[in-house]
């Protein structure tokens, strides 16, 4: 992935690195939200650089590893996370989150 500001494309490298376990798609979800999350932060919502990270996190080729990131069973108790999730979703038009009732929920 290129960015256009070498610092966020040096937090977006390390953070790819740090991620080796995951598949490439994941990968690249993970180290862009992570990026979003530390520019966001320091410098705001209203940044050049998070703006620019959530233009590769609505790329539509990224879109299924979208999707599987934010429904992780784990991310549904993360107020940033579901934040963040809620602000993807509105602008794509579409439900990021799972569809299936979680453990606490009744069937």
């Amino acid at each position: 992935m290129i960015f256009t500001d070498p610092q966020l494309q040096k937090c977006y490298d390390s953070n790819f690195a740090e991620a080796g376990d995951l598949s490439n798609e994941l990968r690249q979800v993970r180290a862009l939200v992570a990026v979003h999350d530390v520019f966001q932060a320091f410098e705001g919502p209203h940044s050049a650089r998070v703006h620019e990270t959530l233009e590769h996190l609505l790329r539509p080729e990224l879109r299924p590893g979208l999707r599987a990131w934010f429904q992780r069973p784990y991310t549904g108790s993360d107020s940033a996370a579901i934040a963040l999730r809620d602000h993807l979703s509105q602008l794509t038009g579409e439900r990021l989150e799972s569809n299936s009732l979680s453990a606490s929920e009744p069937a």
